[in-house]
């Protein structure tokens, strides 16, 4: 019975769930870059990733500074991040790559 209910799992339930938090300069204004992360091909494609954005902000004494925290399985955004290919990718959006500091939990 028990080996039964775990194959009617949905796979998701079974990985562990990375909480991503990236503090990072922007190129354009906060409402751009904002614009830009909730556009609907933008978050189609986090969609796809198993990944949900939970917010996003910008800093009070710098408006040029954002924080992102994302959610999903584990190393999917910093995977995707740390790739040197993703690298224009991020920076459409107006995120300055280089400086970002990136944390990382997992529950």
């Amino acid at each position: 019975m028990q080996k039964d209910l775990k194959s009617k799992r949905h796979p998701l339930t079974n990985m562990t769930i990375e909480t991503t938090i990236l503090d990072f300069q922007l190129s354009n204004t906060f409402e751009q870059y904002e614009s830009h992360m909730n556009a609907e091909q933008q978050q189609s494609m986090f969609k796809e990733m198993g990944v949900k954005t939970f917010y996003i902000g910008k800093s009070i004494d710098d408006p040029q500074r954002a924080t992102v925290i994302f959610q999903g399985p584990e190393n999917v955004l910093y995977d995707i991040f740390m790739n040197p290919e993703t690298k224009p990718i991020v920076e459409a959006s107006g995120h300055i790559y280089e400086g970002t500091k990136i944390t990382r939990w997992i529950s």
